[in-house]
């Protein structure tokens, strides 16, 4: 008996297949969490496929190794049954993401803000929230093009997810 169906309706992914591993039907996963204990705390996932569907799994085993978690899914026996899965998101609800402290968000809910300077002066739409080693940087697309804005208070003023808007000051480039 297969998994039911469910609608993706309010996932978040936690990692990415990238392949079977061993015999016992175990999935290597890119870890795409800031928190990755969490493999360890979350009973049940759900696998988001490229083309739609959803499936719920009980998790029966997490390992870590190297740069990988290694998962242990209910149903998934053997390594032909684990590359089905290949390129699959793992994902949780939204409401069982972990908890935050105040003033930080999850890049999901910042991309699509509508961002704004400190004047009022709309600058674009926050596409994308890079990565860097030293902070963040929100890449806001707008009339006047693409504005890099750094993830740090100095430049970032307020975040009000229920108006879908944030403040900033952007950099002052000198010559």
């Amino acid at each position: 008996m297969s998994a039911p169906e469910l609608e993706p309706v309010s996932l978040v992914a936690i990692g990415k297949v990238l392949k079977p591993h061993g015999v016992r039907g175990e999935l290597r996963v890119q870890i795409l969490t800031d928190f990755p204990e969490r493999f360890h705390e979350t009973p049940e996932v759900h696998l988001v496929s490229p083309e739609g569907p959803v499936l719920s799994k009980t998790v029966e085993g997490v390992r870590f190794h190297s740069t990988w978690v290694l998962l242990k899914l209910a149903g998934i026996r053997d390594p032909e049954n684990a590359g089905k899965f290949r390129g699959w998101l793992v994902s949780v609800p939204e409401t069982e993401l972990v908890e935050l402290e105040p003033d930080e968000y999850w890049h999901f809910q910042l991309e699509g803000l509508e961002v704004r300077d400190e004047s009022g002066a709309v600058l674009g739409r926050l596409e994308e929230v890079l990565q860097t080693p030293g902070h963040d940087l929100y890449s806001v697309r707008g009339p006047s093009g693409e504005v890099l804005i750094p993830a740090v208070a100095e430049f970032v003023l307020s975040v009000d997810l229920e108006a879908g808007l944030m403040v900033v000051r952007p950099p002052v480039l000198e010559d």
